[in-house]
């Protein structure tokens, strides 16, 4: 007779409890209660930290703001750095603070650029700025010479050099006048400076302090621009992303031809951060340096030919011929 072995249930997969609706939201109910509760922890430390490692300001600027009692020293302090003396000394404590730091700053070193902006003071600047971008013009000067003037290294000059492109492009020759050119953005110089250079060109490189944030700047995108000749005009007041310009320029094409005079010197670069209220500061964070490695700071980019009295464009022209 053969034998059945009785059925045991063994291999059987193991079914999952039912919850009734009431247990699942339970449950819910107390992941959440766990998330929330870690999440408050977290936030309680970082805010526990954050005044623990900011105590001696948080003191002082109670001291000061709430309690000095010679307010006619502050209310001063307040008009000079701020432009007028705030209804409540602490609304306005830290702009005084960072004023008065970047001034010290400023007349420790040889660093102009690190100050803070007051609302009318970056209104103006953004002023200046735009004025100045809107002024970029490119013509034709001469047969198969055309003549691209740019004010300020600027997103609005970018844009402007990328969508008139094929129209620059059409001419054999160009004059690139930087006479007056005060700098601007670094990332709008690169940009401008990719058209001109071969994919991957070194443009410059940034220090910074911290090495994550060091930089080698190289040209991105197809090379656009292709000219038998490019003269690029300077003065003493092109400085910074300019001088970075002709520096990329310079160092990575052979028919570029220099004309005018030592540029100003600028291999500093900052960073703008607006603050609450309309308010902003500027601080040095890099140094910069060329294509080659070294630094034009306080030494200027000598040109090819030194070209002081007469007109220049004239004079470039004749250098075309």
């Amino acid at each position: 007779m053969a034998r059945f072995k009785k059925f045991t249930g063994v291999g059987r997969i193991k079914q999952k409890p039912i919850l009734s609706p009431m247990d699942t939201l339970r449950r819910k109910y107390t992941r959440f209660k766990i998330w929330t509760l870690s999440v408050i922890g977290v936030l309680v430390i970082g805010l526990g930290m954050l005044v623990y490692t900011h105590y001696d300001y948080i003191v002082f600027r109670m001291l000061i703001a709430g309690n000095y009692i010679h307010t006619n020293v502050l209310d001063e302090m307040f008009e000079e750095h701020i432009g007028f003396v705030p209804d409540r000394y602490g609304s306005h404590f830290d702009n005084l603070v960072i004023s008065i730091v970047t001034r010290e700053i400023r007349r420790a070193s040889d660093d102009r650029y690190t100050f803070m902006y007051t609302p009318r003071q970056r209104e103006a600047h953004e002023a200046r700025i735009a004025e100045r971008a809107a002024r970029v013009d490119f013509r034709e000067i001469a047969p198969n010479v055309g003549i691209l003037t740019m004010h300020n290294i600027s997103p609005y000059v970018q844009n402007f050099v990328h969508n008139n492109r094929h129209e620059i492009n059409s001419f054999d020759n160009l004059i690139i006048d930087l006479r007056g050119n005060n700098g601007g953005e670094l990332s709008s110089m690169q940009a401008i400076a990719g058209m001109f250079l071969p994919r991957r060109a070194t443009v410059g490189f940034d220090n910074a302090r911290l090495g994550i944030f060091s930089r080698e700047r190289r040209a991105s995108g197809a090379q656009f621009f292709e000219f038998e000749q490019i003269v690029i005009l300077q003065d003493e007041s092109t400085a910074s992303a300019a001088e970075s310009l002709i520096a990329a320029l310079s160092a990575n094409l052979d028919n570029v031809t220099t004309i005018g005079l030592d540029t100003f010197g600028k291999a500093v670069g900052q960073v703008l951060v607006p603050l609450r209220r309309g308010f902003a500061v500027n601080a040095t964070v890099i140094t910069i340096k060329t294509p080659g490695g070294g630094s034009i700071n306080n030494v200027g980019i000598a040109p090819d030919i030194v070209f002081e009295d007469g007109d220049i464009v004239q004079f470039a022209l004749s250098i075309l011929e």
